[in-house]
């Protein structure tokens, strides 16, 4: 009979340890998946917030963001690079050097008209979401490349504007009558307008060396 009793304790015993076993080995995996479970979270969270707060130029507002390798700013995507650097340059480009002080009103429409219109159909191509110069697509172009190619034309445009206002003086605030004899008109575009903290005025690129050459 103690022999039965003690098999039974024994037996019990048994079972308490296996039991508690059992608890502490749940315990540990249950512990140990939620680890896991939150450290993906926690990789994903960072991995998601890399992808929309990466930004190089402190890029915090809501129209300005980084998303699965893409620019979006203000309504446009463009691909993301970091740390590009714009290579655009200011500089005169020399077209007070073709035209004298006492050049004919026709000398300039015929000398400068077709770089003026085709400076034109260049830049508003910004507007069909291609970059200027080119057939390339935002998509696969930089902002700072559209930028740049932007404003290699405003200078064309703004530096044939301010030989023709010297020579030939035009109201540059108003109607450059240029624009209406050779029929090519920049008004801006909604792309530089969507830009407005940064937006580009031609004014901006006038050369001081076409002022200093027609003194």
């Amino acid at each position: 009979m103690n022999e039965i009793k003690k098999g039974i304790i024994i037996g019990l015993l048994l079972t308490c340890v296996y039991s508690i076993g059992a608890y502490i080995y749940k315990y540990q995996v249950k512990k140990k998946t939620e680890i896991q479970i939150k450290n993906r979270k926690n990789n994903e969270t960072s991995k998601e917030n890399a992808e929309k707060d990466i930004d190089t130029q402190n890029l915090q507002n809501e129209n300005d963001k980084i998303i699965n390798g893409y620019r979006h700013k203000n309504g446009y995507v463009y691909k993301w690079s970091d740390n590009e650097k714009s290579s655009f340059v200011k500089r005169s480009l020399g077209y007070e050097k073709r035209f004298s002080k006492t050049a004919s009103q026709e000398e300039l429409d015929n000398g400068l008209k077709s770089e003026y219109c085709d400076a034109i159909k260049e830049i508003e191509k910004v507007d069909q979401k291609t970059v200027p110069g080119t057939d390339i697509p935002f998509r696969k172009a930089t902002y700072t490349q559209v930028d740049d190619a932007y404003k290699k034309y405003l200078q064309k445009i703004a530096q044939i504007r301010q030989v023709v206002s010297i020579i030939k003086p035009d109201n540059l605030d108003n109607e450059i009558y240029f624009e209406t004899r050779i029929k090519c008109w920049y008004k801006g575009t909604n792309w530089n307008n969507a830009n407005s903290k940064f937006k580009h005025l031609a004014r901006d690129f006038y050369s001081a060396e076409v002022n200093d050459y027609y003194k």
